[in-house]
């Protein structure tokens, strides 16, 4: 893209790194113009290439501008065309934590670097300079590309690290970025995870098999046993849960001893006669009188209910 004011004036090089102050490394125009006519003229620039880079992706809302730059911590890489006085594209990358999956399914919580917006202008693309860029990049921040995780790559994106990098093996995740094979090798911050003690991860090698577990095993191993296994060898005790003293039926139907200790005697006394509810002075109570009339003719059941809160005998 072509601007009315001189592009040598912001950038000294053909790639050049912008940060959150907006001011490009090295800037050789910072005194000439000023910081502030700097910071305008790059804001221009990136509003402008975002906004194209956003329509080329089809997407939305633009991801690339001056404000949402300065707000953060990433940094976008230009490409120019000094004797064209062009912006040939722009490459946004920076640092993210996110939950990755690796090829086993664990879950894992890292930081690696992202590519959060990569364009080439329409006229300037097939002829190199994605590639030129990208490998800019990669040598500035010292990442293998294997490492790094790619914010909503479209199709043009795919395809540009299948012809390079050969990256085509994709591990699915469940958010919006995309890694590749080799992701998780030769990684510090995945080895750190692995070799954490106890870790869910991997199993400790075992040195006796008579001595005892002190340390988690593995998730589950954890949801097998029942008890946990404390780093002393002993064991947590196994409470049981206390039952309490009374209970709704308990205060319902109180027992004969009053004690409150589950002894349901209630309908039977020490001579083991039926004791009539209302006979013995605990309230209405709900009465049931059955009948069964021969085994020849059909059972019928004769119900006298008495009601439990006005006591008259109900019509139904």
């Amino acid at each position: 893209m072509e601007y009315s004011f001189r592009i040598s004036d912001l950038f000294n090089k053909e790639v050049s790194l912008v940060g959150n102050d907006l001011i490009p490394m090295n800037c050789p125009g910072l005194q000439i113009i000023g910081a502030q006519k700097v910071r305008e003229q790059v804001s221009e620039i990136m509003d402008t290439m975002g906004k194209a880079s956003a329509i080329a992706q089809q997407l939305n809302v633009v991801i690339t501008n001056a404000e949402k730059l300065r707000t953060s911590d990433q940094k976008v890489y230009y490409m120019v065309d000094f004797n064209a006085n062009q912006v040939v594209g722009l490459l946004k990358v920076g640092l993210k934590k996110l939950f990755i999956y690796d090829q086993g399914g664990t879950q894992h919580e890292m930081n690696p670097l992202c590519i959060l917006d990569f364009y080439v202008h329409e006229s300037r693309q097939r002829q190199g300079c994605g590639k030129f860029l990208f490998d800019h990049m990669l040598r500035h921040d010292g990442v293998p590309v294997e490492h790094l995780a790619i914010d909503r790559p479209s199709d043009k994106l795919l395809f540009f690290l299948r012809k390079y990098y050969a990256l085509s093996q994709m591990i699915p995740q469940v958010n919006n970025f995309a890694i590749f094979d080799g992701f998780f090798n030769q990684r510090a911050d995945y080895a750190g995870k692995k070799a954490r003690w106890g870790g869910l991860d991997q199993m400790p090698e075992r040195v006796d098999k008579n001595q005892k577990n002190t340390v988690l095993e593995d998730s589950r191993l954890y949801n097998s046993v029942p008890s946990l296994h404390l780093r002393n060898g002993q064991q947590l005790p196994n409470y049981q849960p206390r039952r309490h003293d009374s209970t709704i039926g308990e205060v319902l139907q109180p027992t004969t001893n009053g004690n409150g200790n589950g002894n349901h005697n209630f309908h039977q006394s020490k001579a083991g006669n039926n004791l009539h509810p209302q006979n013995m002075g605990y309230g209405r109570v709900l009465e049931r009188q059955m009948s069964v009339v021969p085994k020849s003719s059909c059972v019928i059941r004769r119900q006298t209910v008495q009601d439990l809160k006005f006591g008259h005998q109900p019509l139904w």
